[in-house]
């Protein structure tokens, strides 16, 4: 059901013209409700457009206002949330037999990685006014840092992952197999 055909939608328009038509006659208070409102309507069209229309599945590798939970299968390869939250399980993964890439991207969102200590993995972490923590760093502001699991050898199969803070917050969490 498309947001524009709910009640939540309608309920919200017929409000805000019973409250302009009360501060108009009573108030004698003259705020441009519709106006204010077809404003949001435009921004709400425009956050769409970026974020390439509201993805709301919980199985899918994509997040848009909305909170989820993935674990991985082998067929993502991005994880992106946002206006929302994510938790990505990645404990199951499989030990690479080459070099693999996975990206993370949060955009005024928040995002949480499991990953397996005993898996070769190498995350770049990027933020931008956001802040990145990992088991043994912080990234906080602007910047990058880089963390490594306690498998990972130089010049060896590993997996290359990416996370991209944007105004928002990912925290990475290490376990053992």
């Amino acid at each position: 059901m498309s947001f524009f055909s709910s009640a939540v939608f309608w309920g919200i328009v017929i409000i805000l013209v019973g409250v302009s038509i009360i501060l108009r006659e009573v108030f004698h208070v003259h705020f441009p409700f519709l106006r204010v409102f077809f404003g949001i309507l435009l921004i709400y069209w425009g956050v769409k457009m970026i974020a390439g229309g509201f993805i709301r599945s919980s199985g899918d590798n994509n997040v848009v206002f909305n909170e989820s939970s993935i674990a991985d299968d082998g067929s993502k390869r991005e994880y992106n949330a946002v206006f929302g939250r994510t938790t990505v399980d990645l404990f199951k993964m499989q030990i690479p037999e080459r070099d693999e890439k996975l990206e993370m991207n949060v955009v005024f969102g928040s995002g949480k990685v499991i990953i397996n200590d005993s898996i070769p993995i190498r995350i770049k972490m990027t933020s931008v006014f956001g802040n990145i923590h990992s088991p043994d760093r912080n990234n906080s502001g602007f910047g990058s840092s880089y963390y490594t699991t306690a498998a990972y050898k130089t010049g060896s199969p590993c997996v290359n992952m990416e996370m991209n803070a944007v105004f928002g917050n990912i925290e990475v969490t290490s376990r053992k197999w």
